[in-house]
């Protein structure tokens, strides 16, 4: 419903434009709605013509007007039987209307006030009269609509506001239950090895320690994606670019993947470029990524299956993947895979897939951090396939000082 327009008070009355405002005339009398009609068009109103109640009823069920000027005295349905109908429904009981009537008697104002109307004219009608009623029913109009259209951004917001609450309250407790699962491993193997340490032999007590030293990695990767995600977000964590040999970094990340491997039935291929060329990026970094995709492959990859490693050169960039024959990831989840939160579920155990959705965030972030690109290709119970490409030369190298400096500020 489109509002009046600028509104100014002229000494001698006359008629401020009116912008686009629809007016609304009922009359039985086509005289009568022709001499208001002529009035109010003169000043820039948009008026629409009825010539009876019912006609006019349909009117406002199908395009609201944002005035009505209606006849008290018409046939079918009169004037106060309409007003009173429009102001006992919710969607039309703020629509002013002003009663025009030829009665006199105090009884019929009366009457017409009290069902709702917001006004009356008398007939014959006096221009200047009928204007500046017309002008000031508007005003109030306008300040009822504007009062509807900041309640309704209120409730936006506290609706926001409380989904946020939600989300925030489920959210938290997915990442302690998270952080929960690695820290329950080291303490129940810690127990294990306490309450049999003098039969503890030497395979079972390694096979114990390497479970331990893989909970703990786990929980130091989840809790350093939680601390860097948001310095990463705000572009004020450092990057320290070094050139490094990546060969040797996915050969340490294998390595601690290997015993997992052994445990689970897992297969670990590597299909690596022999000759590598150096890559100028944060180490750390990148290998938290390639620790985050490699703890995800595994986790998703049942007994049997296999988890590939590669890494090639593809012009000025390093492509590396990680791949994993595991149970794929639902083609209408992967649109919001990156995004922080985002997690299905497994389809066989009902365990979240992608646990409190931090991990695949950090990677992203990371990897764009570097001037990179990371995607994602996979198909349910098939598998998938993350792709990560990282510019030889980091962007990042020419800038660490000032964005240390940032971070330090």
């Amino acid at each position: 419903m489109k509002s009046p327009g600028a509104e100014h008070a002229a000494a001698g009355g006359t008629a401020p434009p009116a912008g686009s405002s629809r007016v609304l005339v009922v009359d039985d009398d086509q005289r009568n709605v022709r001499l208001m009609e002529s009035i109010l068009r003169t000043q820039g109103y948009v008026v629409v013509r009825a010539y009876d109640g019912e006609e006019a009823q349909r009117i406002v069920e199908t395009a609201p007007p944002d005035l009505i000027l209606l006849d008290v005295m018409m046939p079918r349905l009169s004037g106060f039987e309409l007003c009173q109908r429009l102001k006992s429904r919710y969607e039309t009981r703020l629509l002013p209307i002003i009663m025009v009537t030829a009665l006199n008697a105090l009884e019929d104002k009366v009457q017409a006030l009290e069902i709702g109307a917001d006004d009356f004219l008398s007939k014959p009608i006096n221009k200047a009269e009928l204007l500046a009623k017309v002008r000031a029913i508007l005003r109030v109009k306008l300040l009822q609509d504007e009062v509807a259209r900041q309640a309704a951004a209120l409730e936006r917001s506290n609706d926001a506001l409380l989904r946020m609450q939600r989300f925030k309250d489920s959210m938290t407790q997915m990442v302690v239950h998270d952080l929960k699962n690695p820290l329950a491993g080291i303490m129940g193997n810690l127990q294990l090895m306490q309450m049999q340490q003098d039969a503890m032999t030497g395979p079972r007590l390694e096979e114990l320690l390497q479970r331990t030293q893989e909970s703990a990695r786990q929980l130091m990767r989840m809790i350093l994606n939680i601390l860097h995600i948001g310095k990463l977000e705000e572009q004020k964590m450092p990057l320290r670019a070094e050139p490094f040999n990546l060969h040797e970094l996915l050969q340490e990340s294998v390595d601690e993947m290997a015993s997992l491997a052994v445990r689970d039935g897992i297969g670990l291929d590597q299909r690596v470029e022999a000759a590598l060329p150096a890559l100028t990026a944060d180490r750390e970094l990148v290998g938290r990524v390639i620790g985050n995709l490699l703890s995800n492959a595994f986790k998703h990859t049942p007994g049997g299956g296999t988890v590939t490693v590669g890494a090639r050169r593809e012009g000025d960039e390093l492509l590396l993947s990680v791949s994993d024959t595991g149970e794929g990831i639902p083609e209408d989840l992967l649109p919001y895979i990156f995004e922080k939160f985002v997690a299905g579920e497994s389809d066989n155990s009902r365990r979240m897939l992608y646990d409190s959705g931090l991990g695949l965030t950090f990677c992203k972030l990371a990897v764009e951090a570097h001037g990179g690109r990371i995607w994602i290709e996979s198909r349910l119970h098939e598998g998938t396939r993350v792709f990560v490409a990282l510019p030889l030369r980091s962007p990042a190298a020419g800038v660490e000082g000032g964005r240390a400096g940032a971070s330090a500020a």
